[in-house]
């Protein structure tokens, strides 16, 4: 299971050279065709001037599609959700360097959420009116732009915190519901490796909003439900970089395995130099910590800590050398932002956007609203190119596999039983969660 993390930090990547020069064709989104068109306008709130001859569509001109999104930007931390704005624009760059789709660039219109529901209610308005569709938005307060979705008929391309708005007729995710629909297939994994250690669980979660709050009522579920024993449990605030007094807690009450799936990397590094400090070694299982600041703001006490994940190793260095959707990712991340944040938030962003675009093209040479969504209803398989396992957006299923990785000498690393490339896949190993189901979209098309 991966869960909804709460904060994100990014940080500097490097052009790999091996993605230099003609790009090949984007995975899993068939042919685009067109003449190369102008290079696209800076990072920030949207690409350039819009043009205002709309065609079939809010957002539509002859040449141009432009879309929207709403991030956690400025608050409660600066830059916090910048990777989902990151990766859905370098995967329209890419798009655009190989001539848009059916002749036309697609333009990201950024807005920032301020961490307020109001806002975010604001901005989906101001997006509903001007442009196509959302796509790529990651916000923790996205519940505030379901009634403006549903009511307009809006196509919400993105990865969704909130159950309600994950079970949306309009919401399509690359990768449905995975915060809230628990892959049981590690928690028996562990429960086979370590089934002393599985009696004697410290946790600590985001208690940040309802969805962060439901993620882990989800978790914890189905750690029970496999025999693991919770003995220490606790959420922390947004605010909370310090877990001294966590850490003397869990070592009093003989915690031998940590396992949390909302913990950042600064927040995961600060637990494990305290950790290191009282000499407390649980095995330590994350699962939102991924990133090269995770090795550099903890050192050497990071060294031994397990991060399990549902999506491969996409910092530069991992695993861009064995899949090729990886090297992709990597390289138009920098086009995109020299500064890029490579954070799980971006691959959000970046298979949203491939999404999309799979669905535009197949949406009709002047595209409508009800034309995308009629498309979006027959993408029933999508792995973005081998970004994410297999899911089905059409009708909201997850994925039932995950990746296990380790900090060996300063490095993150694949390590069994995940295999070298791909995941771990445990069919029927989903623990439903409590208000979901599989999506019925009665008119969502019409």
């Amino acid at each position: 299971m991966m869960g909804a993390p709460l904060l994100c930090l990014g940080l500097l990547g490097g052009i790999l050279t091996s993605c230099a020069g003609s790009p090949s064709a984007p995975p899993s989104s068939g042919p685009i065709v067109g003449s190369p068109p102008p290079p696209p306008g800076g990072a920030g709130g949207g690409d350039g001037e819009k043009q205002t001859d709309v065609a079939s569509a809010p957002g539509i001109t002859s040449t141009t599609v432009t879309v929207g999104q709403v991030d956690d930007l400025t608050a409660p931390v600066a830059g916090l959700f910048k990777g989902a704005e990151d990766g859905t624009r370098a995967y329209f760059d890419y798009v655009n360097s190989l001539g848009g789709v059916n002749g036309r660039k697609i333009l990201l219109d950024a807005r920032d959420s301020a961490y307020q529901g109001g806002v975010v209610a604001s901005a989906t308005s101001g997006i509903i009116q001007s442009d196509f569709a959302m796509v790529g938005g990651f916000s923790l307060l996205d519940s505030a732009e379901l009634p403006l979705i549903d009511a307009a008929h809006v196509p919400d391309v993105a990865y969704p915190l909130s159950s309600d708005l994950a079970n949306s007729p309009y919401l399509y995710s690359p990768s449905p519901n995975s915060s809230q629909d628990l892959p049981i297939g590690f928690m028996k994994y562990l429960k086979q490796k370590y089934p002393k250690a599985i009696k004697h669980v410290g946790i600590l979660w985001a208690n940040a909003t309802p969805s962060t709050q439901f993620a882990e009522q989800a978790f914890e579920r189905g750690l029970r439900k496999e025999g693991f024993k919770i003995v220490y449990d606790r959420g922390f605030g947004a605010a909370e970089t310090t877990y001294l007094s966590d850490v003397l807690a869990m070592k009093a009450k003989g915690v031998q395995l940590f396992y949390s799936q909302q913990m950042i990397d600064l927040y995961a590094a600060n637990l494990a130099k305290e950790m290191a400090q009282q000499n407390f070694k649980p095995i330590v299982i994350q699962g939102a910590a991924y990133s090269t600041n995770l090795i550099s703001d903890a050192g050497p006490a990071a060294n031994g800590m397990y991060i399990e994940q549902s999506y491969p190793l996409f910092l530069p260095g991992g695993d861009a050398k064995r899949i090729p959707a990886v090297a992709l990712f990597d390289h138009w991340m920098t086009v995109a932002d020299p500064n890029a944040n490579f954070e799980i938030e971006a691959v959000y962003g970046w298979i949203a956007a491939q999404l999309f675009t799979q669905a535009l093209k197949n949406a009709g040479s002047t595209p409508t609203r009800a034309s995308l969504l009629a498309a979006l209803d027959k993408v029933t398989s999508f792995n973005g190119g081998g970004m994410i396992p297999p899911t089905d957006p059409a009708t909201n299923v997850p994925y039932q596999c995950w990746l296990l990785a380790q900090v060996k000498s300063g490095n993150i690393v694949r390590v069994p039983p995940t295999p070298k490339t791909g995941y771990v896949c445990s069919p029927g190993g989903l623990l439903p969660a409590a208000g979901f189901k599989p999506e019925v979209r009665p008119a969502a098309a019409s």
